[in-house]
């Protein structure tokens, strides 16, 4: 799909959202008692360029998107696979559902990045989150049954549709962060680039509608108190499995580049809407492969259980997508999580947090030995898990971070075998200057593949990460 798009975006994600980003910092003070609720970041009290809700807008948008990927991969790639016609149309109507053998990097990242862009159609068009979501499966099954010759997909429909939600919220939240309505000039239109890998249906909209250039409030989700970015690079020990001192001996040194985000924050502000606080990073070993890492999570909905001016409690429904490949390990899923996270004060500014959360896995990708269906050289199926976090911050920064998710997932397509996973990390964020930190991040991953005939196959994968990090943010007026 729009792979090759895809990767040239993301290697230029550090560096265009560093340039973009707003550096405001406002000061943030020690408070001992309760403080007042900030004003709901919600859409209504300023959305920028206002734009009335269309369905129809949105449906046409989608079915631009489908009409030029097909005729980029028929008419430049020469990809016979998309020559379709009455035919192919017919025949695909005519067949069930199946699971496909495409390659790890087109499913698990080219659909739920093709799948953003049709939620883009809706957000861009102004409809809210819950009714832009369905627009992605709608054009998703469009796709399936008239935009390639192949048998439709069904692991294509949930990836490019769940993938595609939650790629596509963050996605129209982080362009909301570079782009700025009430700026001018070169500075402007560098933003409105900038925006583009993220957004490119928005993109292409506002330079139409002549938003490159015209002057407006920004929309609430241009800058949310909570918001933490980080970007930087270093190296890091890669491609190591085995036993963990083994692995450790025959790994490789990589250069590694980074960036990632806390957008807004459940705690220091009220949030009303889904995606009004994520988080989200990817890593990029541009020696290794390229795009390592690409991993989001956003609050969909949250009520809070209890708050006194020392600890507060939230139930969240969070929404999850993972990419992880760096060459010796993949791993992608679309995971729902009901989750209990806390913050207590310790001390000053010092705050400390949990999450625990059970998953429910609709569908994952892993790969192993024996794994997967002809070139395909993964499994399909879903499984459940659950999510241990623990953390220290300092004013709304995350100074130290440890983190557990053990998962089971089992194989509906490919190996008739049960996978069970479990991934450790823990991270610390030494200060260093006022805006530069010095990141010492460290993973774990240790899979057990248990097959039907009676073997087994038991890999570990360590890896060691050093950055130095560049960091804005728009911290709250309160630590509470």
């Amino acid at each position: 799909m729009l792979t090759r798009f895809l990767l040239v975006g993301l290697l230029l994600v550090p560096l265009r959202a560093g340039l973009a980003q707003d550096t405001t910092v406002v000061k943030d003070t020690t408070v001992v008692t309760p403080a007042p609720q900030a004003p709901a970041a919600v859409d209504h009290l300023r959305c920028g360029f206002c734009h009335r809700p269309s369905v129809l807008a949105a449906v046409f948008e989608g079915f631009l998107v489908n009409v030029t990927v097909n005729r980029f991969n028929a008419w430049v790639l020469k990809d016979s696979l998309f020559y379709v016609n009455s035919h192919s149309w017919n025949t695909n109507l005519k067949r069930g559902w199946d699971f496909d053998k495409d390659d790890f990097v087109v499913n698990m990242l080219g659909h739920p990045y093709n799948g953003s862009a049709y939620f883009a159609t809706g957000r861009d068009n102004g409809l809210s989150y819950w009714a832009a979501a369905p627009l992605v499966f709608f054009h998703s099954a469009v796709w399936e049954y008239f935009g390639e010759t192949t048998q439709p997909s069904i692991n294509d429909l949930v990836d490019t549709g769940l993938g595609g939600i939650a790629l596509g919220e963050m996605f129209h939240r982080v362009a909301a962060t570079i782009r700025n309505n009430e700026a001018g000039g070169g500075g402007r239109t560098l933003r409105e680039l900038a925006a583009l890998p993220f957004d490119p249906v928005g993109t292409v909209n506002r330079l139409v509608r002549g938003e490159w250039s015209k002057k407006a409030p920004n929309p609430a989700e241009h800058n949310p108190i909570g918001t933490v970015l980080r970007v930087g690079g270093g190296v890091g020990l890669v491609r190591g499995p085995g036993t963990l001192i083994g692995s450790l001996k025959s790994a490789d040194f990589s250069s590694i580049l980074f960036a990632d985000i806390k957008y807004g924050d459940s705690y220091t502000d009220t949030l009303k809407k889904p995606f009004d606080a994520f988080s989200a990073r990817v890593l990029l070993a541009p020696g290794h492969g390229g795009l390592e890492q690409l991993v989001g999570v956003g609050r969909i909905a949250g009520t809070e259980i209890g708050s006194t001016q020392w600890h507060r409690h939230q139930i969240e429904l969070n929404q999850r997508f993972e990419y992880l490949n760096n060459g010796a390990l993949q791993f992608g899923a679309q995971t729902l999580q009901l989750g209990l996270s806390s913050r207590v004060h310790i001390s000053g500014k010092y705050w400390f947090r949990t999450l625990v959360g059970a998953d429910a896995i609709v569908l994952a990708a892993i790969n192993a030995p024996g794994a997967g269906v002809g070139l395909r050289k993964y499994d399909y199926g879903p499984g459940v898990g659950g999510t241990l976090t623990a953390g220290i911050e300092h004013g709304g920064t995350p100074y130290l971070i440890v983190q557990y998710q053990p998962a089971y997932v089992r194989s509906l397509s490919g190996a008739n075998a049960d996978h069970l996973t479990s991934f450790a990390a823990a991270e610390a964020n030494i200060p260093v200057l006022n805006h530069l930190t010095l990141t010492i991040h460290t993973t774990y991953y240790d899979r057990l593949s248990k097959y039907a005939d009676g073997t087994r196959s038991h890999r570990r994968f360590p890896e060691v990460r050093i950055f130095a990090a560049y960091k804005t943010a728009h911290k709250a007026a309160s630590s509470l």
